[in-house]
């Protein structure tokens, strides 16, 4: 692994849009209805700890509830809707960051009007293996 790695975060949120807008793609498939775009992660060697990425939410939509051992930091680029952790609803706009403890129950809605942009990183990685890897959930 090379000791740094350079992603532009417009080509990100361009790419992860333009999947969800596709209805998936073989890079990035939807996953329970949204794309959840993985850039980095200890998985393939371009991180060594950490797993990072972007996530698109189609309007109107409500992750599963679900937890995991990581922090998890999620910033809005575009959009708006909520994040509840713990049962606290967090209304959320772009330049938000939002910090999820580790174990906590948390739920991600975006706005009926628009789709959720989200670039997100969980330390320690781990956590997205059930997107690299359904089979294995």
């Amino acid at each position: 692994m090379s000791k740094f790695a350079l992603h532009n975060i417009d080509d990100m949120v361009n790419e992860a849009v333009a999947a969800l807008d596709a209805g998936g793609t073989t890079r990035f498939p939807l996953i329970d209805g949204r794309i959840v775009a993985v850039f980095a992660t200890p998985d393939d060697s371009s991180s060594a700890m950490m797993a990072m990425g972007i996530s698109v939410l189609p309007p109107g939509y409500s992750t599963p509830a679900h937890q995991h051992p990581a922090e998890e930091f999620a910033t809005i680029i575009r959009g708006t809707g909520s994040i509840t952790i713990d049962d606290e609803v967090i209304q959320v706009a772009p330049g938000d960051l939002v910090v999820t403890p580790p174990d906590s129950v948390h739920v991600t809605t975006s706005s009926a009007a628009e789709q959720l942009v989200i670039y997100w990183s969980y330390g320690p990685a781990g956590s997205e293996q059930r997107w690299l890897h359904p089979e294995t959930k």
